[in-house]
């Protein structure tokens, strides 16, 4: 019977290693499963971290350009205003009336039929 109680022990010892092997390696499945749960949850840390610091340098960029643009409208208003105005002086500059009077204030012509008063000294 020593051999069958034997045997009986041999086998139970080689059950009860496979059992502990199996439990091992179990054990090491969990911690790589949790290696891995906490190192994608660090990239995706990572990740919101990053986004929400480009995010806040758009949000940044967009007010000064807001700002800029609308200075630049403020500026083509005036522009504008001062654009009609020039063309409004061209416009008056190019009629013969306008051009009688500087050639009398400031050329000193005369129409062939003017008279002529000169202020006595």
């Amino acid at each position: 019977m020593k051999n069958g109680e034997q045997h009986f022990e041999d086998r139970m010892t080689g059950a009860r290693i496979e059992r502990e092997a199996r439990a091992k390696k179990a054990r090491k499945e969990r911690r790589q499963r949790k290696a891995s749960v906490i190192a994608l949850a660090v990239v995706a840390v990572f990740l919101i971290v990053g986004m929400g610091i480009y995010i806040r340098s758009l949000k940044q960029k967009e007010a000064s350009y807001l700002a800029r643009e609308s200075e630049l409208v403020a500026e083509l208003e005036i522009e504008e205003s001062v654009a009609e105005k020039l063309d409004l002086e061209t416009r008056l500059r190019q009629t013969l009336k306008y051009i009688e009077q500087v050639a009398r204030e400031k050329l000193g012509l005369v129409f062939p039929d003017d008279v002529i008063v000169k202020p006595s000294e």
